[in-house]
């Protein structure tokens, strides 16, 4: 099986988040938000980094645990970081070269971890889903700066509301995420 396409597409909403960073500046980066509750872009940013990197993990041990990431403070303070560790995942996820049978470990009660086989694939879906919907927050977030800068308009939309709006042009498509 061939996963070129899904590579494309997660490559691709890693190199939006790395552009749209390169238009904010360290405090814009780590300002606590209301509109966030209080979160910052950088922390949203540093979530989504962090599970493509228990993923890649996973790769070693057979076993995806995104409950056990590392939570690096750092990671969401310093956006020059934050574009390193981004341009470092976009090469490994140029690099998949096959499917690869893993299994999930997750934890939704104290004590209790539930098992579930998956495949690296999957895993990639899964993780450029959740990438886009926290590139959805972070356009929320960057719109609440009195001058936000101008976002790519693909940024945290899905694939397929993209390719619903194409062929609906009629439609409103300054809504992301319908």
């Amino acid at each position: 099986m061939n996963c070129s396409s899904l590579q494309s597409a997660s490559v691709d909403a890693l190199r939006q988040l790395v552009s749209v960073l390169g238009t904010l500046n360290a405090e814009d980066f780590r300002t606590p938000l209301p509109v966030l509750s209080g979160g910052t872009i950088g922390r949203h940013v540093r979530h989504l980094v962090e599970f493509y990197q228990c993923l890649f993990g996973g790769l070693v041990t057979g076993t995806v645990d995104y409950d056990a990431r590392a939570r690096n403070v750092v990671l969401e303070e310093e956006p020059a970081l934050a574009v390193s560790v981004l341009e470092y995942l976009m090469r490994r996820i140029g690099e998949v070269q096959s499917d690869q049978t893993l299994v999930l470990c997750t934890r939704y009660a104290p004590g209790e971890k539930v098992i579930i086989p998956t495949t690296l694939y999957r895993e990639l879906v899964y993780n450029l889903e959740h990438c886009i919907h926290h590139q959805a927050t972070i356009r929320i977030g960057l719109r609440a700066f009195p001058q936000p800068a101008p976002l790519p308009d693909a940024f945290g939309v899905a694939p397929s509301t993209l390719q619903y709006q194409s062929a609906h042009v009629h439609r409103d498509v300054s809504a992301p995420g319908q």
